[in-house]
């Protein structure tokens, strides 16, 4: 029964510091997450104390210190480093401010062998290593992440909010892999459909809509 105490005040501070980083009172959620990373360590719970790290990780990276938001990051993962969640977070750090493409393309490609039978991170593992390859100028192995990404229609995912666009709008933004796009996008309203999620029909009918003149698609996604 103490444990269970414990793990509910733990849990707590997790739920407070993301209330107050919502509320943008980012000092008292800092102060808030080393209380709770405090108790996490003298408990010995690696997976709290990687849960409070993480999210030490997204602090940071809110507040756009970066080198601060890695060495977190990276603490968690050592504490759970087959966790692929916190691969692919730190992959997206990689790419987007690093510049360590190579290195991000690594550990998308570990999400890819550790989580074989989980299409949710197949996905987002896929797709943020296209970026990867994008940013390399590898944009014929960029474009086969999209297309990998797509695997089985989406078959897997819980939702259509689960897509991944950001790998479209960068190939769409470069001019390649237009074709793939279109259909990734076409695939994306069908999935969307067969979930009954009318909002997300509408959003990718305007954005196959919006694609140039010249590959400009009368396509309708049924509902």
């Amino acid at each position: 029964m103490v444990t269970s105490v414990h793990e509910k005040v733990k849990s707590e501070r997790l739920y407070k510091a993301f209330d107050l980083m919502a509320a943008k009172n980012l000092d008292a959620a800092e102060t808030e997450l080393h209380a709770g990373l405090t108790e996490a360590e003298s408990q010995e719970d690696k997976v709290l104390a990687a849960l409070f790290y993480s999210t030490l990780g997204v602090l940071y990276k809110i507040k756009k210190e970066f080198p601060k938001a890695w060495k977190f990051y990276e603490k968690a993962e050592k504490l759970l480093p087959e966790d692929p969640a916190l691969k692919l977070i730190s992959a997206r750090l990689l790419i987007d401010v690093f510049g360590q493409f190579d290195t991000a393309i690594r550990r998308c490609q570990k999400v890819l062998e550790i989580s074989r039978n989980d299409p949710p991170f197949l996905h987002q593992a896929n797709a943020t290593m296209g970026l990867a390859y994008l940013k390399k100028g590898e944009r014929t192995k960029a474009v086969q992440c999209l297309v990998d990404a797509m695997k089985d229609d989406f078959e897997g995912l819980l939702s259509a909010s689960n897509i991944d666009l950001k790998l479209v709008e960068a190939l769409i933004r470069k001019r390649a892999g237009v074709e793939e796009c279109r259909s990734y996008l076409v695939q994306a309203g069908r999935f969307a459909a067969s979930k009954n999620e009318e909002r997300h029909v509408e959003l990718f009918q305007r954005l196959i809509e919006a694609f140039p003149a010249e590959e400009s698609t009368d396509i309708k996604i049924p509902m």
